[in-house]
């Protein structure tokens, strides 16, 4: 069951609509902590994430779903976020951080989705990707940590194995001493949809189409649309 956010109009169901994410200097920093001090780090997910996020001070209507005994002239009325609604990644991420900064943790200053917290048995470090946390730290705090926020009502799904992380395949070696961070599957699947069109194409040093000028269609004249299938397929050569 989701919501019709592309229904949802700015200044009237949702005014700032997205969650921040760790910074990617950040994530590779706190690798680098995880090895200089030799401290453990767990994976922790949460599961239903976007069910979790309060609505602040705005009432969002939904028409009822199929299956639902109701008045034709009824509809529902959202207590909580739901999945599609345009602010429900940003909603849960103030969530957990009101959950965290309850914890002890405080955000960083030049990265808000660095939470860190030190007591007398060590530190823990938290980075943020909305629903996937990655901690490092000391384990007792970790795990106290992940108790809490069970208690605060969010399921989650724990990875001991730090071998990949948002979408980057991370190899140590036995000492973890070392990590080589890369993303293999991402270009062995572009390689295999856009291979073929560009093998034994002259490269350049500035993208674009030689010799192509773009110029503005004259009044009246016929404009040719892309055909359907190669704008998709640009779109996600571009994406």
């Amino acid at each position: 069951l989701v919501a019709c956010g592309y229904s949802q109009i700015s200044g009237i169901d949702h005014d700032e609509s997205y969650a921040p994410v760790v910074n990617d200097v950040t994530y590779r920093i706190v690798i680098l902590c995880m090895m200089l001090y030799g401290l453990p780090a767990k994976i922790v997910d949460v599961e239903t994430a976007f069910l979790h996020g309060d609505l602040e001070g705005i009432e969002i209507y939904m028409d009822c779903p199929l299956g639902m005994n109701h008045e034709p002239d009824q509809c529902l009325i959202l207590n909580k976020t739901i999945y599609g609604l345009v602010q429900a990644a940003r909603q849960f991420f103030k969530k957990l951080v009101t959950c965290l900064i309850s914890l002890g943790f405080k955000p960083g200053l030049v990265d808000p989705c660095l939470m860190t917290k030190r007591t007398k048995q060590g530190m823990v470090m938290i980075a943020i990707y909305v629903d996937d946390c990655l901690f490092v730290g000391n384990e007792n705090i970790i795990k106290e940590t992940i108790q809490s926020i069970v208690k605060w009502g969010l399921n989650v799904k724990i990875e001991d194995d730090l071998s990949d992380y948002l979408c980057c395949k991370i190899v140590f070696n036995k000492n973890k001493t070392k990590a080589w961070l890369g993303q293999p599957q991402m270009v062995r699947k572009i390689a295999d949809k856009f291979g073929d069109m560009v093998q034994n194409l002259q490269t350049y040093r500035t993208p674009g189409t030689p010799n192509q000028g773009i110029i503005r269609t004259p009044k009246g004249g016929v404009v040719e649309r892309v055909d359907p299938a190669d704008h998709s397929l640009y779109r996600t050569g571009v994406g």
